[in-house]
């Protein structure tokens, strides 16, 4: 692992009247070129975005050399199901997620069985679909226990920000983990041409680290304080369509969740 500090973008979508409208692929290539020029290694679309193009996404990020996680609606046994897809940047499939957690009556998905860790240039990552990250601990805790180094979360149509930002803050003061949880931009949700549409909802975008502690007496002082931990918000989107940017350290995070398990003991590896 020749570089362990990584550029990742989350970009905040913007969909084209709805989700398998197939417009949404070429605009997705076109925010992929901008991520790409602006020196992202790993950029992050929302959930179910672009919903389709498979192919078109990995020969863009063949084209581009950068490494993609894009969202698809992909039927398989006369279903339908939510799949989060990471591309590396020779355009090959490193590894696909599935959504674990399936809002019965509200999302029209059969649901995934696991939590898949999946191999980057900069170190092992997982990725965790929505309400998977922020409303249930067990994907965290799954993927942690098999050695990632970054988390991605990328979420869709997001009423309940206030819940999702005190809970992915909760999971990078649990883990020790950077979280990576693109939103797609304001929009109204619809999957299909004929649907009535929700009503309009999305942005704030988030980008979430922890400090890279180096030394015991740094956690140890941390420990002692009364402290926020909003500043662990290193990037914050708005309602319109944009590209966060954060450079990630990843070797000298994995050297703070060393330190920190010596300092307070762990059961964790």
């Amino acid at each position: 692992m020749s570089n362990c500090s990584v550029t990742v973008a989350a970009i905040q979508a913007l969909p084209i009247g709805y989700l398998l409208n197939p417009k949404n692929v070429s605009h997705a290539v076109d925010l992929l070129k901008e991520a790409s020029g602006q020196g992202a290694d790993l950029a992050c679309f929302p959930e179910a975005y672009p919903a389709s193009g498979e192919e078109e996404i990995r020969r863009a990020a063949r084209d581009l050399r950068i490494c993609v996680i894009a969202g698809f609606l992909v039927e398989e046994g006369g279903q339908l199901y939510n799949e989060c897809v990471l591309v590396d940047s020779a355009g090959r499939v490193v590894g696909r997620q599935r959504k674990v957690h399936v809002v019965p009556g509200v999302e029209p998905f059969a649901r995934g069985d696991h939590y898949i860790p999946m191999e980057t240039p900069w170190g092992k990552i997982g990725i965790l679909i929505c309400i998977d990250g922020w409303g249930f601990p067990e994907g965290f805790y799954r993927l942690h226990e098999a050695g990632v180094d970054l988390i991605f979360n990328p979420c869709l149509i997001f009423r309940k920000k206030p819940q999702k930002r005190m809970s992915l803050l909760g999971r990078v003061l649990d883990y020790k983990l950077p979280i990576v949880a693109p939103n797609n931009a304001f929009w109204s949700l619809r999957i299909f041409a004929e649907a009535p549409g929700l009503p309009a909802e999305g942005g704030q975008s988030l980008i979430l680290a922890p400090p890279a502690f180096q030394t015991r007496d740094e956690i140890e002082a941390f420990v002692k304080e009364a402290t926020s931990c909003e500043g662990w918000i290193i990037a914050e989107g708005g309602r319109d369509e944009e590209i966060l940017l954060a450079g990630i350290d990843l070797q000298a995070l994995r050297h703070t969740r060393s330190i920190w398990n010596n300092c307070f003991g762990a059961c964790f590896p």
